[in-house]
């Protein structure tokens, strides 16, 4: 073998590392990302704890629920509206059942505390 061949050998042997090491890396942060988004929409923590702040809120005719996630994020009542959307969107009880009116919500609410408000839903013993 001559030093040219060696040498395309070598190149070619970094080049291929080179990607290996990208392709995990990006593997890696995807998986993080994934598992973040996962636990932000199960575990479903609220903004603050303790008494939190009161934010009056109103829903109005056809507002639909992506809308109503970005002014809740807005006002600082949750942390991220795509997750609010996704977890309204997996709820057997509150899916679509978002109903008009003005609502107090807290910071100290989580996610599914403010989804039985604002649709309504009475508790059961």
């Amino acid at each position: 073998m001559n030093a040219k061949q060696l040498l395309g050998a070598i190149s070619a042997m970094i080049i291929k590392t080179g990607a290996a090491v990208v392709i995990i890396i990006v593997v890696f942060r995807l998986a993080v990302s994934a598992y973040d988004f996962g636990y932000q929409v199960f575990a479903d923590l609220p903004v603050s704890e303790g008494e939190g702040r009161i934010v009056s809120v109103v829903v109005t005719e056809g507002k639909s629920s992506r809308e109503l996630a970005r002014e809740l994020e807005e006002k600082g009542l949750i942390n991220n509206a795509y997750v609010f959307f996704i977890q309204e969107q997996l709820s057997d009880d509150y899916k679509g059942k978002i109903q008009p009116g003005t609502y107090e919500l807290s910071t100290a609410m989580n996610s599914e505390q403010m989804l039985e408000v604002l649709c309504h839903v009475e508790e059961e013993e």
